[in-house]
């Protein structure tokens, strides 16, 4: 890992510490618990899954990486037993795409401006946005898994 640019070095210990928490966030969780709905649809752990996924496959956009269409889908299938090797796939998609991202680009301004969301923001920028999100989306099931009694003990 040694001939790896820190800028790359230092997005991959985030994701994979997010993968450590992620792993300890889900760890035990039951079925029941997984598909309740407390506070409505886009509460539920399941729907949480799958958006965490979503937000995978959204860096690997940002990234115009081509592994972006290897992401899995849980959308209408998924189950807890499904949810946690599916984002262990989605990270190590991710994980690829920044070992092999050209270092010199995530702080260039992008001339013009990129489509879409934040086509002005540097690289880096953009794709630290959802790292935001997965974490605040963790967050999330952590609570939800202490309204219903069965808490986290360990965050990572």
């Amino acid at each position: 890992m040694s001939d790896i640019h820190p800028t790359n070095q230092t997005l991959i210990t985030i994701l994979e510490n997010q993968m450590s928490r992620t792993e300890f966030a889900f760890e035990g969780l039951d079925a029941e618990t997984y598909s309740a709905e407390p506070g409505g649809d886009c509460n539920s752990l399941e729907r949480i899954g799958e958006h965490l996924i979503s937000l995978r496959q959204f860096q690997l956009m940002l990234l115009e990486s081509p592994l972006a269409e290897q992401v899995p889908s849980l959308i209408a299938s998924g189950s807890v037993e499904e949810l946690l090797p599916a984002l262990k796939k989605a990270a190590e998609l991710v994980h690829r795409a920044i070992e092999q991202h050209d270092p010199e680009d995530w702080y260039r301004v992008p001339e013009p401006p990129r489509e879409g969301k934040w086509g002005e923001d540097p690289t880096i920028i953009r794709f630290t946005r959802p790292f935001n999100d997965f974490t605040n989306h963790l967050g999330a099931v952590r609570a939800i898994r202490r309204i219903f009694s069965c808490g986290v003990e360990q965050t990572q």
